[in-house]
């Protein structure tokens, strides 16, 4: 057959459809919702995560604080009995010793040490000589044993037969005050006697702000446990008990007798946030939506981008390259079984003269109108393609007992869609149609076979019987195709 003019072949408008078809239900939608399901998932565990790690930096940091001020007092602490041990010693050594003694002694271990309030001795646990006097004129006479302040702490420094760190405790002078407080032992006659007790005051607040107390609370909320070295368990020294609930910081301070324990938590808590409140948060989730969308936008437009590639842009038929793959399917499962189908070949008679008439944008609207009487025209199921120009094919299943005459009818009712009159600017247009029927497997079993005997029947419908419907075979005799419509 003549090759005929071809008509500019558009592509489709993109979007192919409504705006936003592309959030429709379908596959590439699914992949966008696990995609987006996927980044709120790492995104709130990352938030989860950026939360864990800050408190973490905090309550680090809160460590580190406790830690220096804990080194700081027990530092100070330690030095301080150091200094009442050189008191000890010296009574020790001269199974007692007289009031110039100490206060000469006393004066010199004071100097320089502004947090020392005094020294005292107390031999049969009852304080006899301090140092300075003035100012402490009540603690002369004091029982420590019987002291229900002292007492117990008295008792256990010498069950341990060591220093140990009493108080705080209101001093009968006025103030707060530490004492360390050493139980001694001398020898008489070579037999060890308990002789009392040696005692170091110290100003409570004085060593407490010296340890960097004060910056310390500035930003946090302090608890301090261990009256009289008596740890964990002991009474409160400062600030109030935590609850549990506060996931407190906590640092021991391990002193002469015993401990402390030091707590803390910031002054407005750790972080009132919740982990949706974090700041990367939200960016995280942009993130993932936009994600979500972009892949499911990608997917939809690779999926058009296939349908679009098996379809003619200007009637939405499927094109040559979709005829023959679904061609070839066919006969492949033909081959397997006993699936009969027909080939419907034709080109419009009388095309070209409506392109030279009225153009080809005329003709092309002419094409899609007469590509959509034939989907109409057809059977669910049935294939109708345009294979290019003016040239269809429509391939129908055959079922069991259909027959020429069936055959006949289907390709009249294809006849009868194109010979209705199309209007096209004001005009009337008609054209008709000329159809060549093969079939498979009688008239041959590969694509290449079929196609060429349809073509042959189309062309000897084309100048045969008024019908203008051919079924494969041989042609006549000195017959050849035609080169025109």
């Amino acid at each position: 057959m003549a090759a005929r003019e071809t008509n500019s072949d558009k592509f489709l408008a993109d979007g192919a459809g409504p705006a936003g078809s592309w959030l429709r239900p379908g596959r590439p939608l699914f992949v966008g919702l696990v995609v987006l399901a996927l980044g709120m998932y790492f995104s709130i565990s990352t938030a989860r995560l950026e939360r864990e790690r800050y408190l973490s930096e905090r309550q680090s940091g809160v460590q580190r604080d406790l830690s220096d001020f804990r080194a700081q007092l027990e530092t100070q602490v330690y030095a301080h009995v150091g200094l009442v041990r050189g008191l000890a010693v010296q009574v020790v050594r001269q199974e007692g010793i007289s009031d110039a003694e100490f206060k000469a002694i006393a004066a010199e271990l004071m100097r320089g040490q502004p947090q020392i309030l005094n020294l005292s001795m107390a031999p049969g646990f009852v304080v006899s000589a301090v140092h300075p006097e003035q100012g402490n004129e009540a603690a002369i006479g004091l029982d420590l044993l019987a002291d229900p302040v002292q007492k117990h702490a008295t008792l256990r420094a010498i069950r341990e037969d060591g220093p140990l760190l009493a108080g705080p405790f209101d001093l009968r002078q006025g103030g707060r005050a530490l004492a360390i407080r050493i139980p001694l032992w001398v020898e008489r006659e070579g037999v060890p006697r308990l002789w009392g007790a040696v005692s170091l005051v110290l100003d409570h607040e004085q060593v407490m702000r010296d340890a960097g107390i004060l910056a310390l609370e500035k930003d946090l909320r302090l608890s301090i446990v261990g009256r009289d070295a008596a740890g964990p368990g002991g009474d409160i020294i400062r600030g109030a008990r935590l609850p549990a609930s506060a996931d407190a910081v906590r640092v021991p301070a391990f002193l002469p007798g015993g401990s402390w324990l030091i707590s803390a938590v910031p002054q407005e808590g750790w972080d009132a946030r919740a982990w949706w409140q974090m700041p990367g948060f939200p960016i995280r989730l942009g993130l993932s939506l936009l994600a979500a969308l972009a892949t499911t936008r990608i997917l939809h437009d690779r999926q058009r981008i296939r349908r679009l590639a098996g379809r003619d842009a200007l009637t939405n038929l499927p094109n040559r390259r979709l005829a023959l793959h679904n061609l070839g399917r066919m006969i492949a499962r033909g081959r397997r079984g006993d699936t009969r189908f027909a080939l419907l070949s034709f080109d419009l008679d009388g095309f070209k003269p409506v392109n030279d008439t009225y153009g080809h944008a005329a003709g092309d609207l002419l094409l899609a109108e007469i590509g959509s009487r034939l989907s109409d025209s057809v059977r669910p199921g049935d294939l109708v393609a345009r294979m290019g120009g003016d040239e269809f094919l429509v391939i129908v299943a055959i079922q069991n007992g259909d027959d020429e005459a069936w055959l006949r009818s289907v390709a009249a009712r294809v006849q009868a869609a194109i010979s209705r009159p199309v209007a096209i600017d004001g005009h009337w247009v008609v054209v008709g149609a000329s159809i060549g029927i093969a079939r498979f497997p009688e008239d041959g079993d590969d694509s290449e076979s079929l196609l060429r005997r349809a073509d042959e029947a189309m062309y000897r419908a084309k100048h045969g019987r008024a019908s203008g419907v051919e079924f494969a075979g041989a042609p006549l005799p000195g017959q050849a195709p035609a080169t025109g419509d």
